[in-house]
């Protein structure tokens, strides 16, 4: 089944993309791509065959923008003239890209008006088919990519976003992204660190991300969370959870708040998710929420830091530690996460500016999960990482070989 990102509803408020439609070519939004489909075109053997034509789109909101690209990527076999001979002019190289959501192209296009950038993309299709479609003509001259089609074809209605993720299209990692596509995220704690990890996981296609903290969103957290929370929002004293759902759900579909403190029969909630992100400081309550996760098998990032105010300025390290099947020791012997209760407090649960630092370590922890996730190249399998503050380093350790299948590291469904 083919996966997408968002749908053109077919009375899209696009005027390029509706005319598009109304001349009857075969559209649809794929991946951040507008596809052409059944476009006729002549092969190598003088033959008239069928291809499509992919199209990186810009777009704001829901409508289309003035396209500032002029090439796109092509599948069906080389296009040619009316002789047999391949569109050189046209071709920039033979191209095999998955461009994500079932979606693959296999030569990449290049055209472009006279000094200028196309004015929409119905100027751009409608060029691109004249091209193509011009050298089938002249083998059957009923051959035509306006194909009289009344709807623009929908997308899979569950994408997780409420509009077009072009960014992934823009940088043509389709096929890299969809391997974060699906699951349940969890974030254990909405403070600075947990605030900005829920920034980052928002912008994958992760199926639900699910949001633990029985908290206030209070005026001392808008400055370690990202964005700029209005008084009328701190006014509201909402709920952190509420609140950041509430800001979230304007990009992702799959936010869920849950506003306990994860305790007692609450770690139940803990069976619904099937990667967890751990932002709390208090060892105490972090021990049961661990407990519950290794119990479901479930890998988990857990993040803190360690700060202390000198004359020389704040030092410390900011620290990221990885459990999954294949490691699970340096966790429960209490080594690499701290569980204990009691102790002076650090710079960290006095002093609130340390947002940089919170977006350090959310920034290490998600990138940890996507390496996980084969979204990043894995070189190397550490499950414990230390930033020093002062020197400037990252430390890893706790490594470990890891399957490239291993499922369960992964948090594939």
């Amino acid at each position: 089944m083919e996966r997408s990102s968002l749908s053109l509803a077919p009375t899209s408020p696009s005027p390029d993309v509706q005319r598009l439609r109304d001349e009857g070519y075969a559209v649809s939004l794929v991946a951040g791509h507008l596809v052409v489909s059944d476009i006729p075109f002549a092969d190598a053997d003088r033959k008239v065959s069928k291809g499509r034509l992919m199209v990186p789109i810009d777009m704001v909101g829901d409508r289309t923008a003035a396209p500032t690209r002029h090439d796109a990527f092509w599948s069906g076999g080389a296009p040619c003239d009316q002789y047999g001979v391949a569109l050189s002019s046209l071709i920039t190289m033979p191209l095999v890209h998955d461009l994500g959501n079932s979606l693959s192209s296999d030569h990449h296009l290049c055209n472009m008006p006279v000094g200028r950038e196309f004015s929409d993309y119905h100027e751009l299709v409608v060029a691109y088919v004249a091209l193509i479609s011009g050298h089938a003509s002249a083998l059957d001259p009923m051959a035509t990519a306006r194909v009289r089609r009344r709807t623009v074809k929908a997308e899979n209605p569950l994408t997780p976003f409420n509009y077009v993720d072009t960014a992934t299209s823009r940088a043509g990692v389709g096929a890299l992204t969809s391997r974060l596509e699906g699951g349940r995220i969890g974030i254990v704690g909405l403070g600075g660190s947990g605030s900005y990890v829920l920034d980052l996981v928002a912008k994958t296609p992760v199926s639900h991300i699910h949001l633990f903290d029985g908290d206030v969103f209070l005026q001392h957290n808008a400055f370690r969370a990202p964005g700029a929370a209005t008084l009328a929002e701190i006014g509201a004293r909402r709920a952190k959870v509420d609140h950041f759902a509430s800001v979230y759900s304007r990009m992702h579909r799959g936010i869920v708040p849950h506003k306990v403190k994860l305790e007692g029969v609450h770690l139940r909630l803990l069976d619904h998710v099937d990667f967890a992100f751990i932002c709390i400081d208090d060892g105490v309550s972090k021990r049961p929420v661990i407990e519950r996760l290794e119990r479901n098998g479930t890998a988990f990032v857990d993040l803190g830091m360690g700060l202390e105010v000198t004359e020389a300025g704040i030092l410390g390290s900011v620290r990221v530690t990885t459990s999954t099947d294949s490691m699970r020791s340096h966790v429960r012997d209490g080594h690499r996460i701290p569980f204990a209760a009691g102790g002076a407090p650090d710079a960290y649960e006095t002093n609130v500016q340390v947002a940089d630092l919170n977006a350090l370590n959310a920034a290490l922890a998600v990138i940890k999960w996507k390496r996980l996730r084969g979204f990043y190249a894995a070189g190397a399998s550490e499950h414990h990482c230390l930033f020093s503050i002062d020197g400037n380093q990252l430390l890893n350790a706790d490594e470990v070989d890891r399957p490239a299948s291993d499922a369960s590291a992964t948090g594939r469904q």
